[in-house]
C-alpha cells in the first residue's frame, strides 16, 4: 500500500499503524474490526436532487411544499443555492450581495425542514461572478483579458481565481455560511479559470495583475501569448492553474472541516459530475456518459461518492426544456449499474418546473434505489480492464472510442484518471490496462506500469500518450520502457486516405474482418523508432490518390506497422501509433471496432462475458461489495438510442452469459422481478440466460464462503 493512501485511510477512517491490504479491503476491514468511524456520505444512500434555483424561486417558496416533493421522488440529498453571486440567506458579509426576492421561506426553515424529512443538504455556491457593482468596488477582483477588459454578463462579472473575491471573500462567505445554516455538505459551482460565457464566447487566459504577478514569481516568466501545448510557457501555464485551483481547494476543505468534520465537500468526500447536452453540440451524443464518469470517480477510489447529475434541460439556451425521458432513464440505470450515486438536476423547483415530462422515469429510477438500499450498500465497480483517460467527465474522443468498443465488445470495464493510479496494488489485479491518448504522464507512473507488465500484465497505448513528464516538457519518447520503443520521430496530420494492409498471415487474429484486406485509420500517423525484438503487425499503405475514379488505386505498401507488441518480463505491451478510438467514435464503422474488439480478444487475450454472441448494444457490469460475500451482475439496454436521439429500448431475449466470478455462486436472483435464474458454475464462471431484457435486468449473486 502506498504511502499517500495509507495517509488517506488513516485520516479517513481515523486509524493507526501499520495496516496491511488494498484500500478497498481496508475500508472493509476496518469497519468490521471496529475503526471505521462513518460519515453520513459514505454510508447513506445518495439519491442527491438539485434544484438549481432561481431568484425568483424564493419569492413564494414553501418549504413543506418544497421538502413534500422531495419525498415524493425518494430523495436522501438536495443540493439549495446558497451563496456567492446572490446569498439566498441575509448574508452579513460585505459585498455579499443579497437577493432581492427573500419573501417566502428562508432557507434555514427550508434546511430545518429538510432535516425533519432526514434528508441532507448540500449548500451550493458560485463564486466565478459577482454582481457589476462589487466590481465597480474592487476592479481587482475581475477577470482580464490581454486587452485589459472584462466579461459581464447580465450584470455578472467574471471574478479571477487569484484575486481577491475567491481568495478572500469567497472564504468569509463560507464560513458565515457553514456556521450559520445547517448545511451537511458544499458544492462549489464553475470553480477555477472560466474562459467561456453562457453564450460559449471564447476568452483570453486572464491577464489581470495578480495572474501576472503569482505567475511571474513562479515562474519568472510572463503569461504566454498563446494556448498551445506546443509552447512551454503556456504548459508551464497549465500547472500554475492547477495549483491555484488545488491550493484554493484544500484552504477551503481545512476551513470546512475544522468548523465542523460532518460536513461533506465535494472533491474531497463526493464528486459532483454530470451527464449533459447542449444545443448544437458537435458530435454524436455520448450515450455511455453516465457510466463512464461512475467509473473513472470511484473505481480506483472506492471511498469516492459519485454524484453523477442527469441534467434535465437541453443546455444553456434552453434550460427550462427536458431532454428526453428516455434519455434520462438511460443515464440513471447506467449510474445504478455502475455504482454512481443518482443526482438529478434541473432549474427552479420542483413545484413550478416547466417541463415535467422526466419526473415520471425519475421517480422510477429513485423508487427501484430506495427498495434495494441494502443490496447496492458498499457495491463497488469491478471489471477485466482498467481504462485511462483524461478529458474530465466528458472524456476525450479517443477515450470515447474505447469505453463503446469494450463495451460493445462486452468486456468488463473501469476507468481512472492518470492521476488515481499510485502503487502497483492499484492494478495488479486488471487483466490488462489501455492509456487512450494520455499525453501526460509522470515518471513514478510509469514506473508502476512497467512493473504492473513485468509481473504479466498487458498494456495498450494510443497516440502520443506520455508526451510530457509531470513538469510539462516534452518527452522524444515513450515514458515506458515495457513498449520497446527508442524514440519518437515525428507525426503526419495529412494521412487522409492511407490504409493499413492486414496481411495473410495475420488474418487469424482478426476473424471479425475475415473478408476485408485493408483498415481505415483517419488523418493522424506516429513515427516511432522500435527495437529490434519489437514485432509488427499489419503494413502503411502510404497516401495515395482517392479521385476522380480511375486514379483510386495504390501500388506499394511499407512496413511502417499498423500496432507494435513488445514483450517484457511475463507481460506485453502493445502500442499503436494511431488513434482507433477517436475515429470509432467520430465515424463509428465497424471495420474500427472490429479491428478493436479482434485485438483486444486475440493480440490481447481478454475474455468477454459472451458464452454466445449477442447485440453490442446491451451494456454489461459487474460489482462486489466490499466484503465479497454477494456480487452483482447488471445488463443495461441501449438500443433506444437511435442517431441523436433517445427512445424507449426494444426488448431484447436470449442473452447467454458466461461472466468470471471470485467464488461459486449460490444463487442468481432478479431484483426485477424476483425470480431465480438458473446457472452452471464451470471454470471459474457463471453461465446463465437472461430471457427477456427491458430497461435494465439487476442479478444479485450470492457467493459461497
Amino acid at each position: 500500500m502506498s504511502v499517500c493512501y495509507r495517509k488517506m485511510y488513516q485520516r479517513r477512517y481515523r486509524t493507526q499503524g501499520d495496516i496491511p491490504g488494498t484500500l478497498g479491503e481496508l475500508y472493509y476491514i476496518g469497519k468490521v474490526q471496529g475503526k471505521y468511524m462513518s460519515y453520513w456520505w459514505n454510508e447513506r444512500p445518495w439519491r442527491l436532487i438539485q434544484t438549481n434555483m432561481r431568484e425568483i424561486d424564493m419569492i413564494d417558496i414553501d418549504a413543506d411544499t418544497y421538502v413534500d416533493q422531495l419525498k415524493e421522488f425518494g430523495a436522501t440529498v438536495v443540493m439549495i443555492n446558497t451563496g456567492g453571486i446572490l446569498a439566498s440567506f441575509p448574508s452579513e458579509v460585505e459585498d455579499h450581495t443579497i437577493s432581492r426576492c427573500l419573501t417566502g421561506d428562508s432557507l434555514k426553515k427550508i434546511m430545518d425542514r429538510c432535516h425533519e424529512a432526514d434528508i441532507k443538504v448540500i449548500a451550493r455556491m458560485d463564486f466565478s461572478k459577482a454582481r457589476r457593482s462589487v466590481y465597480e468596488k474592487h476592479p481587482d477582483w475581475a477577470y482580464r483579458t490581454k486587452k485589459g477588459n472584462i466579461i459581464d454578463y447580465n450584470g455578472d462579472v467574471h471574478m479571477c481565481p487569484c484575486g481577491g473575491f475567491q481568495q478572500k471573500k469567497a472564504f468569509e462567505i463560507m464560513k458565515e455560511a457553514a456556521e450559520k445554516l445547517p448545511i451537511d455538505g458544499v458544492f462549489i459551482n464553475m470553480g477555477g479559470f472560466q474562459q467561456k460565457d453562457y453564450s460559449y464566447n471564447h476568452y483570453d487566459i486572464c491577464h489581470c495583475d495578480n495572474c501576472k504577478r503569482i505567475f511571474r514569481e513562479q515562474y519568472g516568466l510572463e503569461l504566454p501569448d498563446k494556448e498551445e501545448m506546443s509552447d512551454p510557457v503556456y504548459r508551464k501555464y497549465i500547472l500554475f492553474q492547477k495549483g491555484i485551483i488545488s491550493s484554493t481547494h484544500v484552504r477551503m476543505k481545512d476551513m470546512l472541516k475544522k468548523i465542523n468534520d460532518e460536513i461533506a465537500v465535494e472533491g474531497e468526500d463526493f464528486s459532483r459530475v454530470e451527464s449533459n447536452t447542449e444545443y448544437r453540440r458537435e458530435g454524436p451524443q455520448w450515450m455511455y456518459n453516465s457510466s463512464s464518469v461512475a467509473r473513472c470517480e470511484t473505481s480506483l477510489r472506492p471511498w469516492n461518492v459519485c454524484s453523477n447529475a442527469a441534467v434535465d434541460f437541453i443546455g444553456f439556451y434552453y434550460r427550462h426544456v427536458a431532454v428526453s425521458s428516455y434519455m434520462q432513464s438511460l443515464r440513471m440505470w447506467q449510474d445504478v449499474a455502475n455504482y454512481g450515486g443518482l443526482d438529478y438536476y434541473l432549474i427552479g423547483r420542483l413545484d413550478n418546473h416547466k417541463d415535467r415530462s422526466g419526473f415520471k422515469s425519475v421517480k422510477k429510477v429513485f423508487h427501484y434505489m430506495k427498495e434495494h438500499e441494502k443490496e447496492y450498500k458498499n457495491m463497488k465497480i469491478r471489471g477485466d480492464v482498467l481504462l485511462v483517460r483524461s478529458g474530465g467527465y466528458g472524456g476525450t474522443s479517443e477515450a470515447c472510442g474505447w469505453i463503446r468498443a469494450l463495451t460493445e465488445s462486452h468486456i468488463l470495464l473501469e476507468e481512472a484518471a492518470p492521476e488515481y493510479i499510485t502503487s502497483i496494488e492499484d492494478i495488479s489485479r486488471f487483466k490488462a490496462v489501455v492509456f487512450a491518448e494520455v499525453s501526460t504522464i509522470c515518471g513514478s507512473l510509469a514506473a508502476i506500469i512497467d512493473e504492473y507488465v513485468k509481473i504479466g500484465g498487458h498494456l495498450i497505448v494510443t497516440g502520443h500518450t506520455g508526451i510530457y513528464d509531470e513538469d510539462s516538457r516534452e518527452r522524444d519518447g515513450m515514458p515506458f520502457e515495457s513498449m520497446g520503443i527508442l524514440s519518437r520521430d515525428y507525426s503526419r496530420n495529412d494521412m487522409r486516405s492511407a490504409m493499413f494492409q492486414i496481411c495473410t498471415d495475420e488474418k487469424d487474429l482478426f476473424p471479425s474482418l475475415a473478408e476485408t484486406e485493408v483498415l481505415c485509420f483517419g488523418d493522424e500517423y506516429i513515427y516511432m523508432q522500435y527495437k529490434d525484438e519489437v514485432q509488427r503487425y499489419l503494413k502503411l499503405i502510404p497516401p495515395h490518390p482517392y479521385g476522380p475514379p480511375e486514379r483510386c488505386y495504390f501500388t506499394h505498401s511499407t512496413d511502417l506497422p499498423g500496432f507494435a507488441v513488445h514483450s517484457y518480463g511475463l507481460g506485453q505491451a502493445v502500442y499503436i501509433p494511431w488513434l482507433p478510438g477517436k475515429l470509432y467514435y467520430q465515424e463509428g464503422y465497424d471495420n474500427t471496432f472490429f479491428f478493436m474488439k479482434d485485438l483486444l480478444i486475440n493480440v490481447v487475450g481478454i475474455q468477454n462475458v459472451e458464452a454466445e454472441e449477442f447485440t453490442p448494444m446491451v451494456e454489461v457490469t459487474r460489482g462486489y461489495d466490499l466484503s465479497h460475500t454477494h456480487a452483482m451482475i447488471h445488463l443495461v439496454n441501449g438500443t433506444g438510442h437511435f442517431g441523436r436521439s433517445f427512445f424507449e429500448p426494444v426488448t431484447v431475449g436470449g442473452i447467454r452469459l458466461r461472466v468470471p466470478l471470485d467464488n461459486e455462486p449460490e444463487n442468481l436472483v432478479s431484483l426485477l422481478t424476483g425470480a431465480k435464474f438458473p446457472f452452471q458454475w464451470k471454470d471459474g464462471c457463471v453461465y446463465f440466460e437472461v430471457q427477456e431484457l427491458r430497461e435494465i435486468e439487476a442479478v444479485d449473486v450470492s457467493l459461497k464462503r
